[in-house]
């Protein structure tokens, strides 16, 4: 009986770890791709909205700054703001940037970490770099 109990819970470790390594593949670029891709659109919205606020720096772009309304004040407020407004959109292309190339290592993980180990079982070189 004791026999039974334990092979029926080899088969069943078995059966499920053979299932986990055929699945991974198929969930890795289906649900999980698709939850990398969510989570990169929540964070550059996020980044946008809150960090770099581009939002609410466009809408307060034309008014002076620290209340300062004569015409001098007026120039140097847009000048600084047009300067901080270029610097806040080149964070945020880099954050998107960033981001894209965090979901482009996802796609690209798998296939390279198969590559590695198919060739180190196999024993093919396709590149050798000693002379």
């Amino acid at each position: 009986m004791s026999q039974n109990i334990i092979f029926a819970t080899l088969k069943y470790i078995a059966i499920e770890i053979l299932w986990d390594i055929l699945y991974f593949p198929i969930w890795w670029y289906s649900k999980g791709l698709v939850r990398a891709i969510t989570r990169a659109t929540e964070s550059a919205t996020f980044h946008l909205q809150r960090r770099v606020a581009l939002g609410i720096w466009l809408r307060s772009m034309f008014k002076p700054m620290y209340g300062d309304a004569t015409k001098e004040g007026r120039i140097i407020s847009i000048v600084f703001r047009i300067i901080i407004l270029g610097w806040k959109i080149i964070i945020a292309g880099l954050w998107i940037i960033l981001l894209f190339l965090g979901v482009a290592l996802w796609v690209a993980l798998p296939i390279i970490i198969g590559y590695y180990i198919f060739f180190q079982v196999t024993d093919i070189t396709f590149f050798r770099f000693d002379l």
